[in-house]
């Protein structure tokens, strides 16, 4: 899906799945979890359908009588592999700096929390191009509600709907896109089916991440 008449006057890009790729991480540790909460041994591919799902809505989906717990056991484990487990996606730091370049603004609008969501922009040396992050702890609401866009639009001083962009991997970053009333487009690199993604609409398919110079 191509669609060159679209411009984009800002992007907002989801991290995990989006700008970094860890996938590895977040199965490994959803894993890892699991295992010492239920005492269960999960295949990563019946796990898939959590990815771009806010943290505390996994746990208790899994255990709602654990969700506190297993939400702490998941963040320390992550943690500590965080750093040798996350790579970035190809192509995304050269065309974030050419963005940056063209003066789009730009934000990430993650699920995760704010320090390990700025640790692992650091880690490849991208927090410097966005002028905004909106984490788990800046909305009451979340993906694929609207508030986390919309809070990002408001930060940057953009009105909702003005050209706006959002990038992701999942059906909820699709979702809060569209909910907000501004463009999608969703990533070829997602663990997510592509079926699942286009029978959503998203307004843009990007095959390879470079492609988003295309849009602005």
């Amino acid at each position: 899906m191509k669609n060159q008449k679209l411009k984009a006057a800002c992007i907002l890009f989801d991290l995990d799945g989006t700008l970094l790729n860890t996938n590895d991480l977040v199965l490994e540790s959803l894993q890892h979890t699991i295992r010492v909460h239920l005492g269960q041994k999960v295949e990563r591919s019946a796990l898939y359908r959590y990815f771009g799902v806010p943290l505390v809505k996994i746990m208790a989906d899994l255990d709602p009588g654990q969700t506190e717990a297993m939400c702490a056991t998941y963040r320390e484990y992550s943690a500590e592999r965080h750093d040798q487990m996350v790579k970035v996606f190809p192509h995304v730091p050269d065309t974030i700096k050419k963005l940056r370049q063209d003066n789009i603004p730009m934000a990430v609008v993650t699920s995760k929390l704010k320090s390990l969501a700025v640790r692992g922009l650091q880690l490849f040396r991208l927090d410097s191009f966005f002028d905004v992050v909106v984490a788990f702890e800046d909305t009451k609401k979340h993906k694929p509600e609207p508030d986390p866009a919309l809070e990002a639009l408001y930060r940057l001083g953009i009105p909702s709907g003005n050209g706006a962009l959002m990038v992701g991997d999942s059906p909820y970053d699709i979702g809060c896109a569209q909910n907000a009333g501004i463009l999608s487009a969703a990533v070829n690199w997602s663990l997510h089916k592509r079926e699942e993604l286009l029978e959503l609409g998203p307004d843009i398919w990007l095959e390879d991440f470079r492609e988003l110079l295309d849009y602005v």
